[in-house]
């Protein structure tokens, strides 16, 4: 059951430390990574992997796709004018200081073995094929399919809950 309760905080995420020894390289896919601005179901789990993490990953277009999630809610009304300009900011900012794995043949053929494994949508299946070529330690996903084929194919992936 979703609370009633504001989507976003109204405090900034707290900022990531820097990166320490012998911890993890950790691959957010957008709807894993859009859980760090939002109130909802997953984002302490969300902020205390990104807390442990000595690099965090994402793919090439997985800041276009936390644009998409952020407007789609300030169209609808969930996310008011002024609270889509912080935690827009924050995500860029976020993202400034991430690994992006850029978009290369070696992600595709990746990405296109996720899909002829399960029915995935073409930026799903780009988000293992990259988790895969940038050699994540773990896969942090909110998505059930797209965990269940990152983990077929042998990657380490933990599904957040929604």
């Amino acid at each position: 059951m979703v609370k009633s309760t504001p989507v976003y905080p109204a405090a900034a995420p707290p900022a990531r430390k820097l990166a320490r020894d012998g911890e993890s390289r950790l691959m957010f896919d957008a709807s894993a990574l859009t859980k760090r601005y939002a109130s909802e179901v997953g984002r302490n789990r969300v902020l205390t992997l990104m807390e442990t993490a000595s690099d965090l990953l994402i793919a090439a277009h997985c800041k276009t796709e936390v644009a998409s999630a952020l407007l789609r809610r300030r169209r609808e009304g969930s996310l008011p004018t002024a609270e889509f300009d912080r935690v827009w900011a924050a995500a860029q900012n976020d993202v400034a200081d991430m690994t992006v794995v850029p978009l290369d043949a070696r992600v595709e053929r990746f990405a296109f073995s996720a899909m002829e494994l399960g029915p995935l949508r073409a930026m799903d299946a780009l988000h293992i094929g990259s988790a895969l070529v940038g050699r994540a330690d773990l896969f942090v996903t909110a998505d059930k399919r797209q965990a269940q084929v990152a983990s077929s194919m042998g990657l380490p992936t933990e599904l957040i809950e929604n």
